[in-house]
């Protein structure tokens, strides 16, 4: 019997032999997966003390040159960390190219996410078209802003297909000037760095739609006008009101005047042909042979000046009921309006 009981002493002094061992095992690999734990936390702890940083990510890169590059930029503590990462999480060939915007205050997770959900940066660029800018204009600003060039636009705006179903009913004709006159909205825009002059004119377009369906312009209303005679009408009084509380009454007297068959008489019209403008017209300029020059031609001319705002569309589609047919520049900027042709030339000549 004592030769029995004297086994499992033995066993037992392997085990205090052994523990140590064991204890020293167990401690390094705690020591170890807190080294990886740590290698997988942030490069700095606080956003206070964080840097941003901006890279780009190659087409084509492997995950071991993604991660020497995030290395390399302080993003992450170890690429091989991340190498191995990846393999677990089966993000190998995940990782998308493109220009990202990250922090070292970010955990390697994070980092990886951002990449395989293509979060990339992407340079943009605001630009405001004012109410009653026409087409040079705004190519002119465009190209000023290095967004496009000059000559870029106006060849897209005048020969570019864009699918609109307002755009189909734009009489074609040779003698408009800019066929998308009018027509692209006059708003603030951001647009990406590098967008197309295509894409930046359609976005232009689609404001325009989406204002005219807010304001009716599309509906039919037995009304005696084509959406492009009113949006023709809207850019005159775009450029000639000289407030919103005006547009109603410059409405009101183009209308009558229509309706009684008189010439428009603007000199917003005239001025749409010359290449320089000019603070006063002369007596030849009212003479130039265009269907622009309403001096000369009965009814709208051709087609719109300007981008008009949304309260000159709304003024062309809802004049004021009044029964003035003429209005004069005062000399406070703004308008006076009046029945009578002799009340406006008296008027007229005493604002000289």
């Amino acid at each position: 019997m004592k030769g029995v009981f004297s086994i499992p002493r033995l066993g037992e002094k392997k085990r205090k032999r052994v523990l140590p061992y064991i204890i020293i095992l167990l401690f390094a690999l705690l020591t170890f997966l807190y080294g990886v734990v740590q290698l997988m936390q942030p490069v700095v702890a606080s956003s206070d003390v964080a840097d941003i940083v901006r890279l780009e990510i190659p087409k084509g890169a492997t995950t071991t040159q993604i991660g020497r590059i995030l290395k390399d930029n302080g993003l992450i503590k170890n690429d091989i960390v991340f190498r191995i990462l990846t393999r677990l999480k089966g993000y190998d060939g995940k990782y998308m190219a493109g220009t990202y915007i990250l922090s070292n205050d970010m955990a390697i997770h994070q980092i990886m996410e951002e990449m395989t959900e293509g979060n990339v940066y992407i340079d943009t660029v605001r630009f405001t078209v004012p109410e009653g800018y026409e087409i040079r204009q705004i190519a002119d600003l465009l190209d000023e802003k290095g967004i496009v060039e000059r000559e870029e636009f106006f060849k897209v705006a005048g020969e570019g297909q864009f699918s609109f179903e307002f755009l189909k009913n734009i009489p074609d004709g040779e003698d408009r000037l800019q066929r998308l006159e009018g027509y692209l909205f006059p708003d603030t825009y951001e647009v990406y760095v590098g967008e197309s002059a295509h894409s930046i004119i359609n976005r232009m377009l689609s404001r325009f739609e989406e204002v005219a369906r807010e304001i009716g312009l599309f509906d039919d209303n037995g009304r005696d006008m084509t959406v492009d005679q009113i949006v023709t009408l809207a850019s005159i009084i775009e450029k000639e009101a000289a407030n919103d509380s005006e547009r109603p009454l410059v409405s009101a007297v183009f209308h009558n005047r229509l309706k009684k068959g008189y010439r428009l008489e603007s000199c917003a019209t005239v001025e749409y042909l010359l290449e320089d403008r000019k603070a006063r017209l002369t007596y030849a300029d009212l003479e130039v042979e265009s269907p622009y020059n309403t001096y000369r031609v009965y009814g709208l001319p051709l087609g719109p000046i300007a981008s008009p705002g949304i309260e000159s569309l709304k003024a062309a589609m809802d004049p004021a009921e009044v029964d003035y047919l003429f209005f004069v520049l005062q000399k406070d900027g703004t308008h006076g309006f009046f029945k009578y042709y002799n009340d406006f030339v008296n008027a007229k000549n005493s604002n000289r």
